[in-house]
């Protein structure tokens, strides 16, 4: 969930599963002789539709279905991350905590100062005054250092007392020792002193720098969390500039899931030991990001750290004559819930190089292969992209290709630069020049087209019934009826996936990973007598992505997934892998998702610029939305969703199952072109919906979090 970033993603080597060329596809290869390369033909450009991803089937066909523009504009889709204790997050709170610092009576401060003049004189005191009164120059370490070796502790910490009560945050002071040559008086058997080492002991007393942090932290726990409420922007765009600014690394910077791009958005983000003032200092540099809810934790925000997303969602230009039906099918889709399809995000929208494909090659250890898809050129890529692939696909120059392309976020990039730097023909190492995070969004993408394809052929063969074999989670027997376990629930799931982290980067020839039959024991088969009992539903069934140390079901449902990795010369053991980066374990995800707490009304509206949805900073400042025109006056209608999903749910597969047709970016599009021409060309102050050229970087967000083993 939380994973519909924007609508038509761009990704430059991305696409769909096509029956057609599951197997055999003709590619354009360089001869093997060394002879003269041609170039790659033109290719006819393709649009990835959801049947091609195996997306293909409803839990109600015969629910009527309906036309709503989704994401018309960005104000029109709202995420609100769910925090593992089952709270709602709302930014709804701006204030900033300060350092409480307990008050020391003056008369104990006079008397202490008095009793350092020894050490502390008043030039000293002169010098630090004319410190904190300077302005920062972050180029510059600006301090004073005073020599306490001759204090005790007791001393020393009326001294940091004191700069704390008169100074309240313009400077801080730290301790430190250094170690010094000191002369012991000699014994009776010593006619000269002895040199040996003395600690001497310095009180640093510093101008704090934007973002470097206070040594002497005073705040409540060690780690800072606060809510980031976003607007058109990627989550890992927001955590970079907050590193950057607070001289941090990105991974230093943590949230707990990945949200849309097209969207308001409001979710957790955790850092250790940076007063909330310099977070809000750091967030000033970023447009349309608003900070706040600010509160301590003692330990740190993981990747997965969330139960789901609240999703509030306006669905513009739905037929008025159709509200009738639009509720049949809410009610429908209450009851029985969608399909958990992994939606077209996953699979990006390049029909001609299909992501699955390279998975597939990686996992065969065919790297030279995994390399040319990559690097060739495709029909649905960024204009500069282009001629880069193309002069690259003839001449096989990385060092050259590589130098056309501008800054380090793109894959085409990192790759090419790894092909130059070891050789043209040393694809393995090449490869590894690519974060795991971004190489592994390939063989995700086959497990995941693998799971699309057998729940459609599930649910068509078998319906909406339970069939002795399906597997259920072995907990579910004391937790019956409950939400599903944190096993399958976003970036989690994936962490259960890679299940590799112990193992040596290499196996030898005879060497085997020994099974984890722990995460195999986490489901087992429904028998007769459990369908009979009527304690389990379909929303218990889990569908397993194909993996070495995984149960596949007891029934005919396991014997496909033999047939699928067969189709493409793969076996459960070949998951295996030599290199520990391509391993993959297996995960288990819910086949049939309810969204909880569903709520629906319906809302006039007369221009697309009006809006129809206010978000946490609106309801904070006030801000209220567009009023409502009368009945008699309104042009248009639109629908307005509000509901839960778990975190490895997509909204767009929600939605699929009401409007019972594609939820691609292309039908979109056409389907608000031809709303818009029908009641006349009108501008709007937003973006208009449109397919997005972006880098890898957030075509790869949704997982982030497989690099950790994968928010959206």
């Amino acid at each position: 969930m939380g994973k519909d970033r924007g609508r038509g993603r761009r990704n430059h080597h991305s696409g769909p599963y096509n029956k057609s060329n599951w197997r055999g596809q003709k590619r354009d290869r360089p001869p093997q002789n060394g002879g003269q390369r041609n170039k790659a033909p033109p290719q006819q450009k393709t649009v990835l539709l959801e049947n091609q991803v195996g997306i293909t089937e409803f839990t109600n066909p015969d629910a009527p279905g309906f036309t709503g523009i989704l994401k018309s504009r960005f104000s029109d889709f709202h995420v609100n991350e769910i925090d593992s204790e089952g709270r709602v997050l709302e930014l709804n709170d701006l204030t900033v905590p300060k350092v409480a610092i307990e008050p020391v009576d003056p008369e104990d401060l006079a008397k202490w100062r008095k009793e350092l003049e020894a050490v502390i004189g008043a030039e000293v005191w002169q010098e630090i005054a004319d410190l904190a009164d300077s302005k920062t120059d972050p180029k510059s370490e600006q301090k004073v250092e005073i020599d306490v070796s001759s204090l005790d502790k007791e001393r020393r910490g009326q001294v940091h007392q004191l700069v704390k009560q008169l100074y309240k945050g313009k400077l801080v002071s730290t301790t430190i020792g250094q170690q010094q040559q000191a002369k012991s008086p000699p014994t009776e058997e010593q006619t000269e002193p002895k040199e040996q080492l003395a600690e001497k002991k310095i009180i640093r007393i510093l101008k704090p720098k934007g973002g470097r942090g206070d040594k002497r932290w005073n705040f409540p726990a060690e780690f800072v969390s606060f809510l980031v409420h976003k607007t058109n922007l990627v989550t890992s765009d927001v955590a970079s500039t907050l590193a950057s600014r607070l001289f941090l690394r990105p991974s230093q910077v943590n949230y707990a899931g990945i949200k849309d791009k097209r969207a308001k958005t409001t979710q957790n983000f955790c850092i250790k030991r940076r007063a909330p003032d310099q977070i809000v200092a750091a967030a000033r540099s970023l447009r349309n990001v608003q900070i706040g809810n600010f509160a301590f934790r003692n330990t740190t925000l993981k990747l997965g750290d969330l139960q789901g997303n609240r999703f509030r969602i306006a669905l513009r230009h739905v037929d008025k004559v159709k509200r009738g039906d639009i509720e049949v099918a809410l009610e429908s889709l209450r009851e029985r819930g969608f399909i958990n399809y992994y939606g077209l995000q996953r699979f990006g929208n390049s029909a001609s190089v299909p992501t699955y494909e390279v998975g597939v090659a990686l996992l065969k250890c065919d790297y030279k292969l995994a390399c040319e898809l990559i690097l060739k050129p495709r029909d649905s890529d960024v204009e500069f992209m282009r001629p880069i692939r193309e002069e690259w696909w003839e001449k096989r120059d990385s060092a050259a290709a590589a130098a056309q392309i501008y800054g380090d976020k793109f894959i085409e990039k990192k790759l090419l630069d790894g092909l130059a730097r070891f050789g043209e023909s040393d694809y393995s190492s090449a490869l590894r020049q690519i974060p795991r995070n971004m190489l592994m969004l390939y063989p995700h993408a086959y497990q995941s087209l693998v799971f699309n394809r057998i729940a459609s052929r599930r649910i068509k063969e078998f319906g909406l019934k339970l069939i002795p074999g399906d597997l259920v989670y072995v907990e579910q027997e004391q937790e019956q009826n409950q939400e599903e376990p944190n096993e399958v629930s976003g970036e989690k799931e994936q962490k259960e996936e890679e299940n590799t982290e112990d193992l040596p980067e290499t196996l030898g020839e005879d060497e085997t990973i020994e099974e984890e039959s722990v995460f195999k024991r986490k489901v087992r088969p429904l028998t007769a007598e459990d369908i009979a009992s009527g304690s389990f539903r379909l929303s218990d069934v889990v569908l397993p992505l194909p993996g070495h140390d995984i149960t596949y079901p007891a029934n005919e449902c396991g014997v496909w997934y033999e047939e699928m990795l067969a189709e493409v010369g793969l076996t459960s053991d070949l998951l295996k892998h030599k290199e520990k980066t391509y391993a993959l374990g297996g995960a288990y995800r819910k086949m049939i998702i309810q969204p909880t707490d569903l709520k629906w009304s319906f809302r006039l509206y007369n221009t697309p610029e009006d809006s129809l949805i206010a978000s946490d900073w609106e309801l904070l400042k006030s801000i209220p939305v567009t009023p409502e025109p009368a009945e008699e006056e309104a042009r248009f209608m639109a629908l307005l969703l509000e509901f839960s999903l778990p975190s490895a749910a997509y909204a767009t597969m929600f939605l699929r199952e009401l409007f019972k047709q594609d939820t691609s970016a292309a039908t979109q599009m056409q389907l608000e072109k031809k709303a818009i021409g029908e009641t006349g060309k009108e501008a709007t102050k937003e973006e208009p919906m449109e397919e997005e050229e972006e880098g890898e970087e957030e075509k790869v967000e949704e997982t982030a979090a497989q690099a950790e083993v994968q928010a959206n």
